[in-house]
């Protein structure tokens, strides 16, 4: 099965987990996230802000506001194709981009990779030793070969699986599920 095929199949399989049952789920990934100590050590995260049938982040950056950390999300570039790590304020201060996904605007502050701590990274699907089905693209593979930051990927345990890798795909250094906590660190 294709990356692409693949992913076709992870949406419509997401898209079935009723709404009542990924927040219970989500929940019980934050509680497995704020005991984590690559979060908890941390002073400086980026944190994708979720939409749709993502695993919810948004209850996570309040947590790490309330806590004091300076609090990042991924901005897509296309010139170059990158992401970029763009100050988060508040929801206020979003605007929305390309999909709809909110983002900080051009006047919020960036931070250079080598400066984070943590990358809460998004996937469709996890494999046991930390790869991802992501959206394509690639944007958090090339991301993630800039940081040496702790990685994390959000996922359902239902939703580990192996998946199809690449030589340029990045491995994240934990995943935390409804379950608890696989590490590779």
């Amino acid at each position: 099965m294709t990356k692409e095929q693949l992913r076709k199949e992870l949406k419509k399989k997401r898209g079935q987990v009723s709404k009542k049952q990924r927040e219970v789920w989500n929940q019980a990934i934050r509680a497995h996230l704020f005991g984590l100590s690559a979060y908890t050590d941390a002073r400086k995260v980026m944190v994708y802000l979720s939409f749709g049938w993502e695993i919810d982040t948004w209850a996570i950056v309040e947590n790490l506001q309330k806590q004091g950390k300076e609090v990042y999300v991924p901005v897509v570039q296309n010139q170059p194709k990158q992401l970029i790590a763009r100050g988060y304020t508040s929801r206020e201060d979003l605007i929305p981009a390309v999909f709809g996904i909110l983002e900080p605007g051009p006047q919020a502050p960036t931070v250079h990779p080598l400066e984070l701590d943590l990358v809460i990274v998004p996937g469709l699907a996890f494999s046991a030793q930390g790869f991802r089905i992501g959206y394509g693209g690639g944007y958090y593979d090339r991301f993630l070969t800039t940081t040496n930051a702790n990685t994390v990927g959000l996922v359902y345990y239902s939703f580990i699986q192996d998946v199809p890798v690449d030589s340029w795909d990045q491995a994240v250094d934990y995943l935390v599920t409804e379950e608890g906590v696989l590490g590779r660190k």
